[in-house]
């Protein structure tokens, strides 16, 4: 039998966090093949972004009944709010040693989160629908929106619903989880430009302060 699921559905503008849109990666308690993730943050005072997330909802309830008609095998995780659940609660669930997701990632409060990941390698665009090719473009901070399909799963593990990511699109720019990177210039100067602190002095010269004393 296969896994029931919905049609590809695009979120609206959302702000997204660890994105891993370029190379699989696997995480920390993942069975299988190496993925390709991104989460989703929807703000519970956007209108837009609650009424999307209604009708995902109504994805996941529809994915479970074509599944496991019978009720008394469907899985019985809530779907929302708890460490299994397909949408998290920012301000409420918790990882798996128990500790609430906010705590490590502060950004959460406030927000539904949501994970979409696929051993495929999903479409990655800018705001003009061109590939991206640089991966530092999207970062956790960004705002994209994103295409995902929902559906059932059955794992020796586990089973349930959850998210398969299809596609990014990059909307919008925004303050960078953590701080960004250093830009280039900031590191080398401007492409021409020397810096006369490279140069001179000597090893008997002054050392620079340790902009971590004191």
């Amino acid at each position: 039998m296969a896994n029931a699921s919905s049609a590809p559905k695009t979120s609206p503008k959302v702000r997204v966090s660890f994105p891993t849109v370029f190379k699989p990666r696997m995480f920390a308690g993942q069975q299988g093949d190496p993925k390709y993730s991104i989460t989703m943050m929807f703000d519970k005072n956007n209108q837009e972004q609650m009424g999307f997330l209604r009708e995902v909802m109504k994805d996941l309830e529809t994915a479970l009944a074509q599944q496991w008609p019978d009720e008394a095998v469907r899985p019985r995780t809530p779907l929302v709010g708890e460490t299994r659940s397909p949408i998290k609660d920012g301000d409420k669930t918790v990882n798996t040693n128990g500790i609430p997701l906010v705590e490590k990632n502060a950004e959460y409060a406030g927000h539904y989160i949501l994970r979409a990941s696929s051993t495929n390698k999903p479409v990655v665009v800018d705001a003009n629908g061109q590939d991206i090719i640089d991966s530092n473009e999207i970062y956790g901070g960004c705002f994209c929106k994103v295409n995902f399909t929902t559906y059932a799963f059955t794992s020796p593990q586990n089973k349930g619903v959850t998210f398969g990511l299809n596609g990014v699109q990059k909307v919008e720019d925004g303050e960078s989880f953590g701080g960004g990177r250093m830009s280039k210039e900031d590191m080398f100067g401007a492409p021409g430009q020397n810096n006369p602190a490279n140069y001179g002095g000597g090893l008997e010269s002054s050392p620079a302060p340790d902009p971590l004393a004191g």
